[in-house]
């Protein structure tokens, strides 16, 4: 591998390096081009080039060497060491510029909304006023396309050279007919600048790129029976890769690999990393990407030839790879094969700014590339590093998989068909050469050498209907001299003529009965078809292939949003924004917003579990209750139409969960142990936790739930009689609860959990992982620990997790407390889910103990029978209503007799009166010390 830098080679100003934006390469390989800020266009011959590869072989010595000073002298002389023409008709900034496939036309794009096309001139010009040196070779601009409202950023050609794109600032996709640079089509289907374009090798389909995050596939065919004219469709929308791709990158210069199987796209992020997204052609997935760069990348190109990995029997079929070169805002240069995970090679700092373009050179083994500060770079492979380059038979054998050799998207079912079209185009393209409109001899012509295509025996003409023989006898010279008469209205009138007036003999026709005019052209059109009819049924829309889709385009629904009419997008299918927009009133999308916050709302905070959670209140709260007594309210002494509306809909109350937690702050006191070796004394420590969510996500968005890395929450941990800070940590995701753990007045461990149910568990001394984060699936509501290592965990679904942090054992896993909430049936009526009055922990054995408020019950879970067991039954309370607890169970049975006096007061239960005692006194008390005895 050899990288070649030569000081004169870029762009310049009074000795000044001025960006490069971008290099092209003809398709033999002698010409460059090169544009930049500068708004000049430079040409440089390549052979002078390379000759300097043979310096870079040499070492470097001080002193002279009869070697290289040989090699000097072989060198071209230093007049010709600049480029052959600089030309400068831009007004502006030269941002994308491509040869067309034959190398004839160079297409210009600039921040001046226009593109040129220019052709090379082989007529000698003089040197004009005010240039230093005059051009070796001149180049005059042919075509002057403006189609554009702001900067062109990328151009690319068909392979044939048949079309020609352009996409811009303007987030407009702009087709020309390469031939006579007339625009085709322009779509608008992307929301934000179009920043990179692609064709297709199998010249089937080309790729934008743009900064709404998103790559779209659009699929273009030749129409079956218009000549050079084309039906264009979008096929697909890519979007993952790209969700968190930053919009600071100038260019997203995508490369289709040369078989077509890979796109390489820029720009795209995994996780964190950036990354270039590798797609798939057919399914257009994205699951392979790129990662070594540290910023942004910029530019992907892929070797214009395939490369065989070894060497292999002549009876096997060689193992093929592809290399693409990708380069970044970090100016590294990466070269990657698609046979090997990592990196070919890797170039780190070889410039030095931000490199924004790459092109190969027809052989495969060198590429150049411009920077940012000017500078134009090449790299060359040697012979074989790559492996063996394959010829250009084996490219077109893998594109003829895809359809490469033909231009309709109809398959064909025949070689007849075949041999029948390419005669058709040939009749059709010399008609459209004279400019003049099919005649009927022509189509005569056709017909008449189709006849023997296919032999058959002649038969009499008695049994034979009217065939094209005999209208082939028709003198063509007397219909041309037909006379015509102008009628007084100024019509013009055609004198009959008979038919049947020819040399030929008469053929007898059989007796047919008139159709109407509409069936007629039916019949006619399917009898002058010479395609086979199939004798199975075909879908509608077609069997989808590699080669053809069945997509079929979107309809228009509605009425349009967009009112540039300046734009094809109706013509597209695939996704269309405004043509799917529904016109609904802005109350109705807040109302119908609203009512689906609050659903998700009541699903992560229910209402049951509002008395044991440490979350602010107002997020448990009934919204639907709340709403039916304000609209009550309202109802009676309101006077607002829009306000009762908004009510009734269920939707005014309403709580900004992301202001709730934008700051989660926690203080709490422990003891610090002492420490001889850091003379640290013994005393009590006030220590707090403050939690700085990163900013919140919008919930339009379609990359909500995804973790944003571009603003991580910050956890600030500080003592009170120290002013250093402990330690400060950063989070992924969005943090909702914390907990501190402490065991025997210590400090050992603090529990942070997120909204979505990731719990991280980190030491209490340095803020190190403790263990990998637990991924429970659902928002907690409640997290419990008993100072003994038991951690219990309590989820939205109603789902309890336990562990022992001491050992870093699972106890509870996932176990529902559904079959002690639902312990009743009622039919016929719709009740509130008994709510849950208290949460405890078993010093036992760690188990979670459940105060119900609607049978004043004490549930436990039993480790040894897996299931849920009664406590504490209140109707036993009522005999001895003196018994004291210790522990948990204490508190848990403080409040039974508080919620059990206020049911007695309310007389929402019925009590015994034991005036003495009797029998069944005696056995409550003793069934109550026996379950007390169990506990």
């Amino acid at each position: 591998m050899q990288i070649l830098k030569i000081p004169w080679f870029g762009h310049k100003t009074e000795n000044k390096k001025v960006e490069c934006y971008t290099v092209t390469i003809n398709n033999d390989g002698t010409r460059l081009a090169s544009g930049g800020l500068d708004g000049n266009i430079k040409i440089w011959d390549l052979k002078t080039i390379n000759l300097f590869f043979q310096m870079s072989d040499q070492p470097y010595k001080t002193k002279k060497d009869p070697v290289l000073t040989k090699l000097e002298e072989s060198l071209p002389d230093k007049s010709l060491r600049r480029p052959l023409c600089s030309m400068s008709r831009h007004n502006g900034v030269v941002t994308s510029l491509k040869f067309s496939p034959d190398g004839r036309w160079l297409a210009l794009g600039s921040d001046d909304k226009i593109c040129l096309i220019w052709e090379k001139d082989n007529s000698q010009i003089p040197k004009q006023f005010g240039t230093e040196e005059q051009d070796l070779e001149h180049w005059t601009v042919r075509k002057r396309l403006v189609a554009h409202d702001n900067d062109i950023q990328d151009i690319c050609w068909s392979p044939d050279g048949n079309l020609l794109v352009t996409v811009g600032l303007d987030r407009s996709i702009i087709i020309w007919n390469a031939l006579t640079f007339e625009r085709i089509k322009r779509y608008d289907v992307h929301q934000s600048m179009v920043k990179g374009i692609v064709f297709d090798p199998a010249n089937k389909f080309f790729a934008t790129a743009s900064d709404d995050r998103t790559v779209r596939i659009f699929r273009y065919y030749k129409k079956l029976n218009e000549y050079n004219n084309y039906e264009f469709q979008m096929e697909h929308t890519v979007r993952d890769p790209f969700k968190k791709s930053p919009l600071t990158s100038y260019f997203r210069r995508m490369s289709w690999s040369p078989d077509g199987q890979h796109i390489a796209v820029p720009n795209a992020k995994n996780g964190p990393v950036p990354s270039v997204a590798i797609i798939s052609r057919g399914n257009w997935s994205s699951d392979v990407s790129l990662i070594g760069h540290e910023a942004p990348v910029e530019v992907c190109a892929f070797s214009p030839r395939l490369f065989q990995i070894g060497e292999g029997g002549p009876d096997e079929e060689p193992q093929l790879q592809t290399i693409v070169a990708t380069g970044g805002q970090d100016r590294t240069l990466a070269v990657w094969s698609t046979c090997n995970p990592r990196p070919l090679a890797v170039c780190l700092n070889i410039v030095d700014d931000s490199i924004t373009d790459i092109c190969w050179a027809p052989d495969g083994q060198t590429f150049y590339f411009s920077c940012l500060d000017g500078s134009i770079a090449s790299v060359r492979f040697l012979e074989g590093e790559l492996g063996k380059v394959m010829t250009e038979d084996w490219i077109d054998q893998q594109l003829n998989r895809y359809g490469a050799d033909r231009e309709s998207a109809v398959l064909p079912e025949s070689v007849e068909q075949l041999q029948l079209e390419e005669k058709a185009k040939d009749i059709r393209a010399i008609a459209l050469r004279r400019m003049m409109p099919l005649t009927d001899g022509s189509s005569i012509k056709l017909e008449r050498s189709t006849l023997s295509l296919t032999p058959s025996k002649r038969e009499t003409p008695t049994s034979q209907p009217l065939t094209t023989g005999t209208r082939a006898s028709v003198d063509l010279n007397k219909l041309r001299n037909q006379t015509i008469t102008i009628t007084k209205s100024g019509k013009k009138r055609v004198a009959p003529m008979l038919l049947s007036s020819s040399t030929a003999a008469p053929t007898p026709v059989k007796p047919t009965i008139q159709p109407a005019m509409g069936v007629e052209k039916k019949r006619k059109l399917r009898s002058s078809s010479k395609m086979s009819q199939p004798n199975y049924i075909i879908p509608r829309l077609g069997i989808q292939t590699a080669v053809h889709g069945m997509k079929r385009k979107a309809e228009q629904t509605t009425q349009e949003v967009d009112n540039d009419d300046d734009n094809d997008n109706e013509d597209i299918g695939g996704e269309n924004a405004a043509s799917n927009a529904i016109s609904v009133s802005d109350a109705a999308l807040r109302r119908q917003k609203n009512r689906q916050k609050r659903k998700i709302m009541e699903k992560k905070y229910p209402h049951s579990f509002k008395l044991i959670s440490d979350l602010p209140e107002g997020l448990f709260n009934n919204h639907a209750l709340q709403n039916i007594e304000i609209n009550k309210i309202y109802k009676t002494h309101g006077k607002l139409k829009d306000i009762l509306a908004e009510l009734s809909s269920g939707t005014a109350v309403e709580v900004d969960e992301d202001l709730v937690f934008a700051v989660v702050f926690r203080l709490f006191r422990h003891e610090q142990k002492e420490n001889y070796v850091l003379e640290e004394a013994a005393d009590e420590i006030r220590t707090t936790i403050e939690i700085r969510n990163g900013k919140p996500w919008n919930s339009d968005d379609e990359i909500a739930a995804d973790r944003d890395f571009d603003d991580p929450t910050r956890v600030i941990v500080t003592n009170q009689n120290k002013e250093e800070r402990v330690f400060s940590l950063f989070f992924p995701f969005r943090i909702q609860h914390v907990l501190p753990i402490i065991f025997d007045s210590a400090l050992r461990f603090y529990v942070f959990c997120s909204f979505h149910g990731s719990i991280q568990i980190v030491t209490g001394a340095t803020g190190t992982y403790a263990c990998p984060t637990f991924e429970l699936g659902e928002s907690v509501v409640s997290m419990k620990h008993d100072g003994r290592g038991s951690l219990v965990v309590l989820t939205s679904g109603g789902l309890l997790y336990s562990w022992d942090l001491g050992s870093m054992r699972v106890k509870m896993q996932g176990v529902s407390i559904a079959t002690i909430l639902n312990n009743y049936k009622v039919e016929g009526k719709s009740v509130l889910a008994p709510n849950v009055r208290g949460l405890e922990i078993n010093p036992k054995d760690g188990s979670p103990l459940i105060l119900l408020d609607s049978s004043n019950d004490v549930y436990g879970y039993s480790f040894d029978l897996e299931s849920w067991v009664k406590v504490l039954d209140s109707w036993y309370y009522l005999v001895d209503p003196k018994n004291e607890f210790d522990g948990a169970l204490g508190s848990l049975a403080n409040k039974l007799k508080l919620a059990f006096e206020d049911d007695k007061v309310a007389k929402r239960i019925y009590t015994y009166k034991f005036e003495e005692k009797n029998d069944l006194q005696d056995a409550m008390v003793a069934r109550s010390k026996e379950l007390i005895d169990l506990v």
